[in-house]
């Protein structure tokens, strides 16, 4: 009975480890997601969530090749607490903010 309770203890710590590995591994890409689908729906009805989702996974790509990906991060969580703020953004504020993404 008491080998059964260690095998499941470790079993439970191996499968958390594997866990916080992968949210570790994977922040950046759920942190991206959330942001980008943000500002979709916070942006004017008929902006192009395409071109939305496109400046964002552009960026992604761009931090992860330029090793830039905390950098990136903390542009997202400073894009992230504007949006808290306001309800809907207007067409000329989310192309203001696509177009400091490219930075």
């Amino acid at each position: 009975m008491r080998r059964r309770m260690l095998i499941a203890m470790a079993l439970i710590l191996v499968l958390g480890l594997a866990a916080l590995i992968s949210l570790r591994h994977y922040s950046l890409e759920l942190v991206n997601a959330v942001v980008a689908n943000a500002v979709v729906q916070k942006a004017p009805e008929g902006y192009s969530a395409q071109r939305i989702q496109e400046a964002f996974a552009a960026r992604l790509r761009q931090a992860r090749e330029s090793g830039t990906k905390d950098r990136y991060l903390a542009q997202l969580e400073r894009i992230s607490q504007r949006l808290e703020k306001i309800q809907l953004l207007e067409a000329d504020e989310v192309d203001q903010l696509l177009d400091g993404l490219k930075r």
